[in-house]
């Protein structure tokens, strides 16, 4: 007896992308383990992709020696019947007592698409000048680049920190948020100086924003460098 037909290889007219998204498990790299959400795609000229496969490479592919290899596996497996496999991977990234949020994109051969984003503290270098006192706030930049090999995260997590007037940090006695203020006066800094600063330490950067959450305003401030 042939074999059925499955309804989602009948031929389309329109070719499209399509996957699943929002996808969440566990990855575990040596002694880290953390959620990450996972949206993977395949162009098809068919009518629906096979959703349940892409499903089972993720779960087959959550450990590894770092999480780029894992994705390039699921790329490779879903490649083995759907050739074109896209996957975009997003987590909380753990770096001391703060968090730094990671976006991948990579198929199974070429580059891979990095998006990070995080916190820290700005001084305002007007107010500064004009009373002395810098009015701070917190803030943050985003650094999207390509790279043809696995970037390391701490590195990327110390240098972003760097940008800032000063660190975020969840415990400070009395002592210890006076020096954290102290050092973010010293180092008064406007929202463009942020991205600035972080195009110095990432020239490869293909974009860069900086945001500062007013602490003396309801608008933010924002600066941002595109490369062209």
């Amino acid at each position: 007896m042939p074999q059925r037909k499955e309804v989602q290889d009948e031929l389309a007219e329109i070719p499209v992308e399509a996957g699943i998204s929002n996808l969440h498990t566990i990855y575990r790299c040596g002694g880290l383990v953390f959620p990450i959400a996972l949206t993977v795609t395949v162009p098809t000229r068919s009518r629906g992709a096979h959703m349940s496969r892409l499903v089972g490479a993720v779960l087959s592919n959550t450990e590894g020696r770092n999480i780029e290899d894992a994705l390039r596996r699921v790329c490779r497996e879903v490649d083995m019947t759907q050739n074109g496999c896209r996957v975009r991977c997003e987590f909380s990234y753990p770096f001391e007592d703060q968090f730094m949020e990671v976006s991948i994109e990579l198929k199974a051969v070429g580059g891979i698409k990095y998006a990070f984003m995080k916190h820290g503290i700005t001084a305002c270098p007007c107010s500064k000048e004009e009373c002395g006192i810098g009015h701070m706030q917190r803030s943050r930049i985003r650094l999207e680049l390509s790279s043809k090999s696995v970037i390391d995260f701490v590195e990327v997590a110390k240098k972003l920190d760097s940008c800032f007037s000063a660190q975020l940090s969840e415990h400070l006695k009395r002592d210890e948020e006076a020096s954290r203020i102290l050092e973010a006066q010293s180092r008064s800094r406007f929202v463009e100086d942020l991205v600035r600063e972080c195009l110095k330490l990432f020239p490869s950067a293909q974009f860069i924003e900086a945001r500062s959450f007013e602490s003396i305003h309801a608008h933010d401030a924002i600066a941002f460098w595109r490369r062209q």
